[in-house]
């Protein structure tokens, strides 16, 4: 955010944009890519629950973070429950510290999101293992730096619509 623009911080935002943000991230997660070049693409529904979890707490909270979480499993036909209990880890995490998340520049919000994500990566690889599943490799922790290097042009592309002209 720019210094020249701080009313952006007091515009209201819709409960629709932001269930029409998350749908659009979610049909990110459905393009189908060369095999091979997943691997290098972040989590989009991840990355837009922690940026509303952040910048909108009062919208998006823990029990918005499951039902995301709920649609990314179905729609990925993974383990169910592993992203809804991944996105909720890491949404109260970002919430219980919302109020200096905040406060820190884009590159500062990047460090915490690239842990963040982490953490929400490691979760769903336990649960995967939880259930008997073989660890697949450190590369499957890659999507998170890729994820954390966006997260300020997300950031700026989010706050788009809420511009005056």
């Amino acid at each position: 955010m720019s210094l020249d623009h701080p009313q952006e911080l007091l515009k209201p935002v819709s409960l629709r944009f932001v269930w029409l943000t998350l749908a659009i991230a979610l049909l990110l997660e459905l393009v189908p890519l060369p095999v091979g070049s997943t691997r290098f693409m972040p989590d989009f529904v991840g990355l837009l629950v922690l940026y509303w979890a952040i910048n909108q707490p009062r919208m998006v909270g823990v029990g918005t973070a499951f039902a995301a979480g709920l649609a990314a499993d179905i729609a990925t036909a993974g383990l169910f429950g592993q992203h809804a209990l991944a996105y909720s880890v890491t949404c109260y995490l970002a919430q219980y510290r919302q109020r200096q998340l905040v406060m820190l520049g884009l590159g500062q919000q990047s460090l915490v999101v690239l842990g963040l994500m982490l953490c929400n990566q490691a979760i769903m690889v336990l649960a995967r293992m939880a259930t008997g599943a073989a660890f697949v490799g450190f590369s499957y922790f890659l999507p998170p730096i890729i994820g954390a290097l966006l997260w300020p042009l997300l950031t700026k592309l989010m706050l788009l619509p809420y511009r005056k002209g």
